[in-house]
């Protein structure tokens, strides 16, 4: 009996005496650990203030917030010589042209056809034309105007800019419609002016198989030609939207 109790008052003096030595060991260890956790959360979201996360980001997106700014009309970077139209009708935000690397240009007065053109904002030359398009439409859709607005739709599939629109569906379907409603192209040389005018990507989505043969193209077209008020109508609102003086 006597045995058994000194047995167990070891046990306990074994128990109480690795419990401490745990405790030691867990207490030295900690620091360890930490380190190793705040080495892994500083390179955590390093690649900017769209992937950041946590309270970090936020109070450095809150204490450096985005500027907006915008110009409506078409204006060149005489710094880098590169052209932008940064309207509020497209824009949030756009990277600020200083005032005095700025200058304001017409239509008019820019040339792309001129060697020493400036050229437009590749990244934004899509959307750029775009508006240049529906304005040479501001007036009034007739044939002619339908023409011009065609040769200044297809500026956007350029070699300069058609790695940037190639993939473009509102480029391409806007021309569709340009090339439908022209009365001047005649329905058998439609197919082959719409490819004369756009570069199409090397592989078409879901929602660009119309352009994949001639046969569904001219499906489309036809479907355009008979609804040939309602098509008109609606480009007249999108001209209207981006009439610029």
């Amino acid at each position: 009996m006597h045995g058994k109790k000194h047995s167990q008052t070891i046990n306990r003096r074994e128990f109480v005496g690795n419990t401490v030595k745990l405790v030691t060991i867990g207490s030295l260890l900690m620091p360890v650990v930490e380190a190793c956790g705040n080495k892994r959360s500083s390179h955590t979201g390093t690649t900017g203030p769209d992937t950041t996360k946590g309270k970090t980001s936020k109070n450095i997106s809150k204490k450096h917030p985005r500027k907006k700014w915008s110009h409506e009309s078409l204006v060149m970077n005489n710094k880098t010589r590169v052209i932008h139209f940064p309207t509020a009708l497209v824009y949030t935000y756009y990277d600020e042209i200083k005032p005095g690397h700025m200058q304001e240009i017409s239509r008019a007065a820019w040339n792309p056809n001129a060697g020493n053109s400036p050229k437009l904002s590749r990244e934004q030359s899509g959307n750029i034309i775009e508006i240049l398009t529906l304005q040479e439409l501001g007036k009034e859709i007739n044939d002619t105007s339908l023409i011009i607005a065609i040769d200044t739709l297809s500026i956007a599939f350029r070699e300069e800019y058609e790695k940037a629109n190639s993939k473009n569906f509102r480029l391409h379907e806007l021309m569709l419609q340009l090339v439908a409603l022209n009365n001047t192209i005649p329905a058998d040389q439609k197919w082959m002016t719409f490819n004369a005018k756009v570069k199409r990507p090397e592989q078409l989505r879901k929602r660009q198989d119309w352009m994949s043969t001639e046969t569904k193209f001219m499906d489309r077209i036809n479907y355009i030609t008979q609804r040939r008020n309602d098509y008109i109508s609606r480009l007249n609102k999108r001209a209207v939207k981006y009439s610029f003086t």
